[in-house]
């Protein structure tokens, strides 16, 4: 009596679960949280779907949630129409953490490095050029500009400078611009003050004259979410585009 009793509160609960309107036609429903991972299936706009929990991946028009269905996969919430901009349930584990598989100095996908630098931008950690700040997995690095961008990418702690970060990337031109890149006034003469660098997150819109940043801005703002208008400077240098050379595509 009492295990068909429990298994009746359990259905309940199941059965109660809110469900939430697919606004895209035939959206797919992943194996993970990026459009890199195989789709397992298809919902035809104005399915109702119900989420087992959610958690943050490739960032789809400005949107960095995914959403986990009770199917199993992964969804954009830009397609699911939750009625918020927000997590509208329990985030999942082990997911949208920077716990992404990667290894130190190691090979490492956007969506990881999307989700790691969102681990210092979410706590808004403050900014100092001498102090430092655990990644997901407790390894520490400064938390200034250049010092994000290295921990976001798994790279040598506590940081490379925007002196050095050139040494482990390439150019690459504003039109190749995709999540996990990033941009900054890099090389010599940049040290200190003289230099800064962000993480792209995605364009703002189709005009592709702004861009979202995940960055360590400086003491008054420490490291946030936030606009950027392209080719920005500092000083006589000009912002320029660059890819991490062990970012997976």
């Amino acid at each position: 009596m009492q295990l068909n009793t429990l298994a009746l509160t359990l259905a309940a609960a199941v059965s109660s679960v809110a469900a939430y309107p697919i606004t895209g036609d035939d959206v797919n429903c992943r194996t993970g949280p990026g459009t890199s991972f195989k789709s397992v299936k298809t919902y035809p706009k104005g399915t109702d779907v119900k989420l087992s929990c959610q958690t943050y991946g490739e960032v789809i028009f400005g949107n960095s949630i995914w959403d986990k269905t009770q199917d199993g996969c992964y969804v954009s919430d830009y397609y699911v129409k939750t009625g918020s901009n927000n997590m509208v349930t329990g985030e999942c584990p082990d997911n949208g953490n920077g716990s992404g598989g990667s290894v130190y100095q190691g090979k490492i996908n956007r969506t990881e490095i999307i989700s790691r630098a969102e681990y210092w931008t979410k706590q808004n950690v403050p900014y100092s050029m001498e102090k430092t700040y655990p990644d997901p997995q407790g390894r520490y690095y400064r938390t200034d500009c250049s010092g994000l961008v290295s921990m976001a990418l798994h790279a040598m702690a506590p940081g490379y400078s925007t002196v050095t970060l050139p040494q482990i990337a390439v150019a690459i031109s504003w039109d190749d611009l995709k999540a996990g890149d990033f941009i900054g006034t890099l090389g010599a003469g940049t040290g200190g003050s003289g230099g800064h660098v962000t993480v792209f997150q995605s364009w703002v819109d189709d005009a592709h004259t702004q861009y979202w940043s995940l960055e360590c801005a400086n003491k008054e703002k420490g490291c946030l979410r936030q606009k950027r208008n392209v080719k920005w400077k500092v000083g006589s240098n000009t912002a320029k585009p660059y890819r991490y050379t062990k970012v997976i595509n």
